[in-house]
């Protein structure tokens, strides 16, 4: 025998179905299209926090015109724009000695060397390439870590990093926004005659810095967007991506940091790159970019057997294509590569 079942039993089994197929998981973030664009062929320079260089990688891994300094990551914004007007003067970092090595409180601690002559060949060498840089590129992407900044008493001068040396010697304190700003005019008045051309794109950093205090962190991450945030309404040639907003808002599972629960996993940094790419890349960049991905997956194929006709046969459509992109761009390395997988 059948069971009659009250109708209204199905319209609330109904409802509550359709409520779990509309059900939002997330919150809908639109990112609007900028109007000034990152192009294949224009110089890129990168500096600041940890996620600076996340991003750097992703650009010289899509065969982006960067120009890499390799000093490291900086996460104040004060010590950022120091270093930038060192560079642009060709003045370098002073060496201290620390535990036996010569580092500089103006740069990380990965800018070292047991000897003076080495380190100051080392500092001077990557602080030109930065100058370079500066000069060079179309657009300079900063990503701002933190306000908080350390003072070493001794001489009294804000440092960029404090090489672990004992928090008695500094003097610990949050950056104000018009501080920022102002040292961003300074910073400004030297770019301008310097580089005509450059733009500047700003993030801040979505890592968390804990050891400051999670309160502390989110004074100091509110000072850095109201920084930016006063910066990118000044100035017409600067532009700001929602980096943080993505992480925090978008990606707050903790599925999408790594196993300190703080930096970002590299799912979530390519679901960053991915919405940058998107808002900043032009519909001819952004065509050029997804066939390079495509091309740039064959080339990294790997057969069972690489002597088959059948994987020569795609070598040598994979060479052509490749010889095709790069008129565009410089993919040398890549076509040796291949070339060596021919018969």
């Amino acid at each position: 025998m059948y069971r009659f079942i009250k109708p209204e039993i199905i319209f609330q089994v109904f409802f509550y179905a359709l409520g779990r197929l509309i059900m939002k998981f997330k919150l809908d973030f639109d990112i609007a299209k900028s109007d000034a664009y990152i192009k294949y062929g224009q110089a890129i320079t990168s500096l600041g926090s940890c996620f600076a260089n996340n991003m750097t990688q992703k650009f010289l891994t899509h065969k982006f015109n960067v120009i890499d300094h390799k000093l490291g990551t900086l996460y104040n914004p004060y010590a950022i724009f120091k270093l930038i007007k060192k560079a642009l003067h060709k003045t370098y970092p002073k060496s201290v000695l620390i535990d036996g090595m010569h580092m500089s409180f103006d740069l990380h601690s990965d800018i070292r060397a047991a000897h003076q002559t080495e380190f100051s060949s080392l500092c001077e060498s990557r602080m030109n390439m930065l100058h370079r840089g500066l000069k060079e590129s179309e657009w300079l992407i900063i990503t701002l870590g933190t306000a908080w900044t350390h003072t070493y008493l001794s001489t009294n001068t804000m440092v960029a990093n404090c090489h672990k040396l004992p928090q008695t010697l500094f003097k610990k304190e949050l950056l104000s926004v018009d501080f920022i700003l102002q040292q961003f005019e300074e910073l400004q008045a030297l770019l301008t005659p310097f580089n005509p051309k450059l733009k500047i794109l700003f993030t801040v950093s979505p890592v968390r810095h804990t050891k400051d205090g999670l309160h502390e962190n989110t004074l100091s991450k509110a000072t850095l967007h109201l920084a930016v945030q006063a910066i990118v309404k000044k100035f017409s040639h600067t532009y700001y991506f929602p980096a943080y907003e993505i992480m925090i808002d978008e990606l707050r599972d903790y599925r999408f940091y790594k196993t300190d629960l703080i930096h970002p996993n590299e799912l979530a940094i390519d679901y960053i790159w991915d919405q940058l790419t998107h808002t900043y890349f032009d519909e001819t960049t952004f065509k050029f970019y997804e066939e390079l991905k495509v091309l740039l997956k064959s080339i990294g194929h790997r057969p069972f057997n690489p002597n088959s006709d059948q994987h020569q046969k795609f070598i040598i459509e994979t060479l052509n294509k490749t010889r095709a992109l790069s008129d565009t761009i410089d993919l040398t390395t890549e076509i040796e590569q291949l070339t060596k997988l021919l018969r």
